[in-house]
């Protein structure tokens, strides 16, 4: 950094030897190397696509388990219904809620569905973020997933968190390559 830069043009605040912003107001540093330059535009890229794959994880890690149960409960409805209705512990809870046996079936059932809903919505999701392809299906998709499926608040802290990490790395999508180079063209 040369002597005249030791100091922000704006608010005179010192700057470090290879600081790239001001540390009190933010405005960047003039006069870097290409190689600089490049550097930060390749560690924003980076960061994007590491946000994108987070929010691919976190899909996965609520709708793979969502998966199972949904499937569980699908495959095993007669045995989860007979098990509750002749079970003296839940007995009592299905008088006092009153459920009748169709009724309870009905509930299982559709839980089940929803299960497996939410969770095909979420693995296509995470999908789409691992190849980068379709922002606004893989979005859809990732809200789909987590309203549909957010029956605790595991689910829908993943599912914030993914949608998050997700719109936060809109640029980093296939479709949106060209925007991304021209907003990293804008460092300088």
């Amino acid at each position: 950094m040369a002597d005249n830069q030791n100091f922000c043009e704006k608010c005179g605040q010192y700057l470090n030897e290879g600081a790239a912003f001001c540390p009190s107001c933010g405005k960047r540093v003039p006069g870097r190397s290409p190689e600089q330059v490049e550097a930060e535009r390749e560690e924003i890229r980076s960061v994007m696509s590491s946000r994108l794959q987070w929010a691919a994880i976190m899909m996965l890690v609520y709708s793979i388990p969502f998966l199972i149960i949904g499937i569980y409960i699908s495959v095993s409805l007669d045995s989860l219904v007979n098990e509750m209705i002749n079970n003296p512990s839940y007995e009592s809870y299905m008088e006092l809620i009153g459920l009748s046996e169709s009724e309870l079936r009905y509930v299982l059932q559709q839980c089940g569905i929803l299960f497996i809903v939410s969770s095909v919505c979420g693995i296509l999701s995470s999908l789409l973020c691992f190849k980068r392809r379709l922002f606004w299906v893989a979005t859809v998709l990732c809200i789909l997933s987590f309203l549909i499926g957010s029956t605790g608040f595991f689910a829908l802290f993943m599912g914030l968190g993914a949608f998050w990490l997700l719109l936060s790395s809109k640029l980093a999508f296939t479709e949106y390559s060209d925007k991304l180079d021209e907003e990293l063209s804008k460092i300088n």
